[in-house]
């Protein structure tokens, strides 16, 4: 369970020792109890819990005569276990008159002075929960592409089709991530005709710096994923000519090894051979070996010069 209190102090955010002095209160993996205080205590409906942590949630405001809703959009944390799997997540801003309510299956570091500094109001901390998010989406595709660019020199050489299935796998997660930051731009739009939230001219240049971001990183988003879906059938065809080449080059080893086996053969049946080669007591050809030998090696590079002069 998560459950964290902060405070605004000079500027910046700092843990605060309860709920009665806390400006912003940051909570997770709500228990039964504690949804039932948030819906009888500030009239929090489970509906609007419940979307808070649902990853399908499109980003939306609403407004309430006590507090206003912001459901938004992020990237959730990946892993190694992910197995190139990149996927959203939604987060819950309740803004009342005097403190903050953030509903987050993952934790924030909203104390990070790097991404939370200059906080001079509940509306300037809200617009920097935005801004990380933002932000997060930004350092995922970079992750992305970087990926991608790895998988691609391994797929040169590749014969397996597991390299390209992590690629269906990163265009799937680029399809999430398109999804959630054009959900999260319709959101920023409305925000910025603000019906209740009252921005400061400052907060409102913040505001439209954040909604550039978002176009940036929606941008690059569809870019990153036109360029995996056109590419993906031309990938899939090198993984089939690495195929071909191997079977290629098995056949020529097959070929090459199979005419020095039927000229041994020839020479190993079991009946008199002509030209006087049998090697018998009665006298015959010293030189049967190496003239079968030397016809194996013959028919060998007899092959190996037609193949390259055909090829």
């Amino acid at each position: 369970m998560l459950k964290k209190y902060y405070k605004i102090e000079s500027g910046r955010l700092a843990s605060a020792p309860n709920e009665e002095v806390a400006d912003i209160v940051m909570m997770g993996s709500l228990s039964q109890e504690q949804r039932s205080v948030l819906v009888k205590e500030y009239e929090i409906t489970e509906h609007t819990i419940a979307s808070a942590f649902d990853s399908d949630e499109l980003s939306r405001i609403e407004y309430d005569d006590d507090f206003t809703t912001i459901v938004f959009k992020k990237p959730k944390n990946y892993s190694a276990a992910d197995n190139f799997q990149f996927r959203v997540e939604s987060f819950g801003i309740f803004i009342f008159k005097d403190w903050v309510l953030l509903l987050t299956d993952s934790d924030i570091p909203i104390t990070d002075e790097k991404r939370f500094s200059k906080i001079d109001s509940l509306n300037t901390f809200v617009l920097k929960v935005l801004s990380y998010a933002i932000y997060h989406f930004n350092e995922h595709l970079k992750i992305i592409n970087r990926i991608n660019d790895e998988l691609e020199q391994k797929l040169r050489t590749a014969m397996e089709n597991k390299y390209l299935l992590s690629m269906f796998s990163l265009n799937k997660g680029l399809i999430y991530y398109v999804s959630a930051l054009n959900s999260n731009d319709t959101l920023l739009r409305k925000l910025q005709m603000g019906r209740s939230l009252n921005w400061t001219e400052a907060e409102r240049e913040l505001l439209e710096d954040i909604q550039i971001e978002n176009g940036q990183s929606l941008q690059q988003a569809n870019i990153y994923a036109n360029i995996l879906t056109s590419m993906m059938d031309a990938r899939a065809s090198v993984i089939s000519n690495n195929v071909n080449t191997l079977m290629k080059n098995l056949t020529i080893v097959t070929i090459s090894i199979s005419l020095p086996t039927f000229f041994a053969s020839l020479f190993g049946m079991n009946v008199r051979l002509p030209f006087g080669m049998n090697g018998d007591a009665s006298g015959g050809n010293e030189m049967s070996f190496w003239i079968i030998i030397a016809m194996c090696v013959l028919s060998v590079l007899v092959f190996m010069a037609f193949w390259g002069k055909k090829k």
